[in-house]
């Protein structure tokens, strides 16, 4: 939502399925053992490195995928247990300690769940994951940090998914396998017809 507001804001088209990829990429650090969950890869300082080459590049048009990106250290992860938002230039956390299973950040994910879903059919971006030229394959990311809370399930882990969010999950891991089937069968139908024309 707030990669799609900035992109009104500031004038410029956004790649929802590339939108809502930046929004988790900072997880990267589940994946990565060896980094310490919401340090490095949850940084202002770490956005910040990376923003300025491809704002020099691409002008205002990163900004939206900025927002998003931002969203998810300082409204996400902010209020469920706090991020180091400023590595290296300091080692503090900062944020709220709310439990990522209690009831106010569940009632608050799926209100904002809610609230995207509509946005989205409003706005017309839901088209985006029906079609097969938008370059989805990058939705494989996003599928993977929808799917590895799910694999959590009822362990009490901080990475674990709350119960009541399975049902939002499951619409988002549904739209996500649809728009990459849907990319993978253009793209082998358009190598059959050019291998039957050689």
């Amino acid at each position: 939502m707030t990669g799609r507001g900035s992109s009104k804001i500031f004038g410029v088209r956004v790649n929802v399925p590339l939108l809502l990829t930046v929004s988790v990429l900072p997880d990267i650090d589940l994946i990565l053992r060896f980094l310490h969950h919401r340090g490095q890869t949850h940084s202002l300082v770490t956005f910040a490195v990376f923003l300025i080459p491809l704002l020099l590049y691409y002008g205002k048009g990163v900004l939206p995928y900025f927002a998003a990106l931002l969203s998810h250290s300082l409204i996400g992860d902010f209020f469920t247990g706090g991020v180091e938002l400023f590595w290296p230039i300091s080692n503090g956390w900062y944020g709220i300690n709310v439990s990522v299973t209690s009831m106010a950040n569940v009632s608050a994910e799926l209100i904002l769940f809610a609230m995207t879903l509509a946005l989205m059919f409003k706005t017309g971006d839901f088209h985006q994951f029906t079609q097969s030229d938008n370059h989805n394959y990058i939705l494989i990311i996003a599928l993977g940090a929808v799917v590895g809370p799910m694999f959590q399930l009822g362990r009490g882990c901080e990475q674990a998914l709350p119960s009541l969010l399975v049902a939002p999950s499951l619409f988002y891991v549904a739209i996500f396998v649809y728009s990459l089937y849907l990319e993978a069968w253009t793209r082998l139908n358009r190598h059959a017809v050019l291998h039957r024309k050689s």
